[in-house]
């Protein structure tokens, strides 16, 4: 199993600002690319960065800026979730990274919708291959993570 990391993960570990220290209630987003350098295998972790505590999440995206299978019987799928949740915004996504030119999933599992980060720590955000591309190519896989923050009693937010 291969570990990808973006570079929020590697150089500062990185949470997006506004982490309780603002306005609740304002979407923010955790945005980040992480560059994929040989074909993806079964198990393979792609962590993109950090979700804060109390962030409600609105919506997620996964995206390819191409085509990372390339055969003619692709099949290269993803999860994506959060450290504990592998698959909490979507499982076995087999519309990114199949064809030629970017391709991308917006649509979010019901137990990812308005999911609230309540574990008293910040929880990583990652993309899981959980089936190998048959014909695999390096390239840049992207996460979009919109969400807000809970105005909770007695924080600054």
């Amino acid at each position: 199993m291969a570990i990808y990391q973006a570079p929020n993960v590697t150089t500062y570990g990185y949470t997006p600002p506004g982490t309780g220290h603002g306005e609740a209630g304002i979407t923010q987003h955790l945005h980040s690319v992480a560059y994929v350098s040989a074909a993806l295998a079964a198990n393979d972790v792609i962590q993109f960065g950090y979700l804060p505590v109390n962030a409600v999440v609105v919506g997620a995206v996964l995206k390819a800026d191409g085509q990372l299978d390339g055969n003619g019987a692709p099949t290269l799928a993803f999860d994506l979730g959060v450290t504990g949740s592998p698959a909490l915004f979507k499982s076995a996504i087999t519309t990114v990274g199949r064809v030629a030119g970017a391709s991308a999933d917006s649509t979010n599992a019901a137990a990812g919708t308005l999911y609230q980060n309540t574990s008293g720590g910040k929880l990583l955000v990652y993309a899981t291959a959980t089936a190998a591309a048959a014909t695999g190519a390096a390239g840049n896989v992207e996460v979009d993570i919109s969400y807000f923050l809970a105005d909770t009693p007695g924080s600054a937010a």
